[in-house]
């Protein structure tokens, strides 16, 4: 069925765009339409986004400059209906410039902030050209994701100050929150313009936690990058590894034991659950609610000691390797996760139930930090933030990976009574706060579906010592954050030529400053906790 709406979606961009398309092509659920001019990719992607019923999923560059192809581009769209991811590719041909699609697909605007930091391509229409990666320190003319850029090059620092907007009105007061914190956090700052209590205007900036993780990946082997991919972000390490694996594993097309695909569905479900957990606990704090917090960090610890007797790892570092996984769960190991999630399900639905009879912590949710969906659409957003407005997105559904096609198959009753629900979703708090209590019976769920394990295909498939070189692929997963994409294209011998993640984060930053405004300031904790985003996981 996937490859009747390929051939679909094929067909009618080719039929509305026909003298603009050089080549058309596709591989697996991934379709690439090759332009023959980058002027022509605003009113092509346009109509994609538009006609085809996608969403922005990632805007890819790449230095092709050795295989003369110039600076490359990929636009990638995610069909919203159907498993399949639309390529837009255009060569920029020698020039410095490429045409913005911020006005049509708003979701673009980070994305080309971002290639115009690290590459030195100006997206000419983009209203906003303020650094977004590189800090006001960096030099105006190196850019780390070229070619020639040496990883080993020491940058003198360069002295600017960065452009914050500016509120101006009579009342009116700028308060500047970090970029360090009173906490073991990493820095991030937050300018909030507010008049009295209540905030009119947030600005975020980030990325003062920057790890060059992209450009690394280009001088490491595959299990080494592999490596690095968990510490992306060190709570989403199943996820974000999972991905990374996933996207080797298409280019080289090698076959996953089942074995090994219920096993990165059970750590990736474990990972949810413990992440979940903590959050709802951090909400509960920042409620003022330390005792429903202190409740439910004990459930989240006695998850990361299971996850620690499965793995030897608290936040499961070291679960997959390219091919399947690294450890067999035994049957020992098969009783003791049945044993410990039945007892903390059961206790976690107890402090569940405590919380929403307390009035004052409800009350403190409800209306609090609310989404507007339209923008939610508008900005891409994945994950809880998304579902949390009744937006249906989750990679686990609409791409199944791993083990994930068993768990696909919902009557039509149920997709019903699914759409149902999603429509009651506010965008506060409080939805954001339900949202993750359903995931986390769901996640458990799973857990004990995929524990059928008596598949003797071995837990992993080697890959093959030659991969094609500059051939590359899409990985993605759903981390408890949200949709994380890995693309890769590989170099010669083995090597990686270009790492393109996008995580959560990045996606689900922006929304912040949406989600405050009307609210007051001592809210901006609360708001920010029910929206679980990751510095590490944004500062690449």
């Amino acid at each position: 069925m996937n490859q009747v709406n390929i051939q679909i979606c094929i067909k009618e961009i080719i039929s509305s765009f026909l003298n603009k398309i050089k080549k058309v092509d596709h591989k697996n659920n991934e379709i690439y339409i090759h332009l023959r001019d980058i002027d022509d990719m605003p009113v092509i992607c346009n109509h994609v986004y538009t006609s085809l019923n996608t969403k922005l999923a990632t805007i890819i560059c790449t230095d092709e400059q050795k295989n003369d192809n110039d600076f490359v581009i990929r636009y990638v769209f995610e069909k919203l209906n159907a498993d399949i991811f639309i390529f837009i590719i255009a060569s920029l041909k020698k020039s410095k410039y490429f045409p913005s699609i911020v006005s049509q697909i708003p979701a673009a605007a980070s994305y080309e902030r971002e290639i115009k930091d690290m590459f030195g391509l100006v997206p000419v229409g983009n209203p906003d050209l303020r650094p977004l990666v590189l800090h006001e320190h960096w030099p105006n003319d190196i850019f780390p994701l070229r070619k020639e850029f040496d990883l080993k090059t020491k940058v003198a620092r360069q002295e600017q100050e960065y452009p914050f907007l500016r509120v101006d009105g009579d009342g009116i007061c700028e308060i500047s929150v970090g970029p360090v914190h009173a906490g073991i956090i990493e820095p991030g700052h937050f300018r909030f313009s507010v008049l009295g209590e209540n905030i009119i205007n947030l600005e975020t900036r980030l990325f003062y936690a920057h790890k060059g993780i992209e450009k690394l990946a280009e001088s490491m082997k595959l299990d080494e990058v592999l490596l690095l991919s968990e510490r992306i972000s060190g709570d989403e390490s199943v996820a974000n590894s999972t991905a990374y694996c996933q996207a080797i594993e298409k280019i080289s097309q090698v076959y996953i034991p089942n074995k090994a695909k219920k096993t990165r569905t059970i750590f990736g479900e474990l990972e949810r659950v413990y992440n979940h957990i903590g959050t709802l606990g951090g909400i509960s704090t920042d409620a003022g609610f330390a005792f429903g917090a202190a409740r439910l960090n004990i459930l989240k610890e006695r998850m990361m000691q299971l996850n620690e007797s499965l793995s030897g790892s608290r936040i499961l570092f070291g679960v997959n390797r390219i091919g399947g996984v690294k450890y067999d769960i035994s049957d020992k190991n098969k009783k003791l996760i049945l044993e410990q999630i039945e007892e903390v399900s059961s206790d976690f639905e107890k402090i569940i139930v405590f919380l929403r009879s307390k009035s004052s912590f409800m009350d403190r949710l409800k209306g609090t930090g609310i989404i507007p969906k339209k923008i939610a659409h508008d900005l891409g957003i994945v994950g809880v933030a998304a579902r949390c407005v009744g937006i249906d997105v989750d990679t686990r559904h609409d791409h199944p990976y791993a083990n994930y096609t068993v768990h696909n198959s919902r009557t039509p009753q149920q997709i019903m009574q699914d759409q149902i629900e999603m429509e009651k979703r506010s965008g506060d708090a409080l939805a954001r706060f339900e949202v993750r209590v359903k995931e986390v019976h769901d996640s458990f769920k799973i857990v004990r579906e995929s524990l059928d394990l008596d598949d003797d295909d071995g837990l992993f498939t080697e890959v093959p010592k030659e991969i094609t070189p500059y051939s590359y692929a899409l990985g993605y997963a759903e981390s408890h954050r949200g949709q994380t994409l890995h693309w890769i294209m590989m170099g010669e011998k083995n090597s990686i030529f270009r790492y393109k993640i996008r995580t959560a984060s990045f996606c689900n930053w922006k929304i912040i400053e949406h989600a405050v405004l009307n609210d007051i300031v001592p809210d901006f904790p609360l708001v920010n906790k029910s929206l679980d985003l990751s510095y590490s996981g944004n500062d690449l």
